[in-house]
């Protein structure tokens, strides 16, 4: 996917999940992408919710109006500005987290940062999987992550 420009920005964006859900980011930017020939909108909204025991940052990625990718602020947000997105496998039913240290990680991923999240978010109930990292302020890896499971669900 090929990011061509801000498209628009702005603030209290809602957004209602499947079951109904409904979430609020304080601050959102969209920009037109470009794929196959046909323009798509990409959305990256911030927010924040109880992840892991502790109100954190979120960033929910949207591609066409549809949820490709959630990131959520590592323990060190304030200092490193870096949030993460587990790393789910497409599979015949749901997607199961890929888990860390024992699986490898998928080849499509090699042009991501990738750390094991018990490594930068140390909670109870946290997954033993491997995440995507990217500083809050770097949309391209995001949109690039969303974008990479986009084409994996649509196979």
């Amino acid at each position: 996917m090929q990011v061509l420009r801000v498209a628009g920005a702005g603030t209290d964006f809602i957004y209602e999940w499947p079951d109904h859900n409904i979430e609020t980011y304080r601050a959102w930017i969209t920009y037109v992408g470009l794929s196959g020939g046909d323009l798509h909108e990409l959305k990256i909204a911030f927010g924040q919710s109880n992840v892991y025991g502790a109100e954190r940052v979120r960033v929910l990625v949207l591609i066409d109006g549809y949820p490709q990718a959630e990131f959520f602020a590592a323990d060190d947000f304030a200092s490193s500005g870096e949030v993460l997105s587990e790393i789910k496998i497409h599979a015949e039913v749901g997607e199961p987290i890929c888990r860390y240290p024992e699986d490898s990680i998928p080849e499509r991923y090699a042009a991501l940062n990738v750390v094991g999240m018990p490594t930068r978010v140390l909670a109870k109930g946290v997954h033993k999987a491997w995440a995507v990292v990217a500083n809050v302020s770097d949309h391209r890896t995001m949109l690039a992550l969303a974008a990479l499971r986009r084409a994996e669900r649509m196979g």
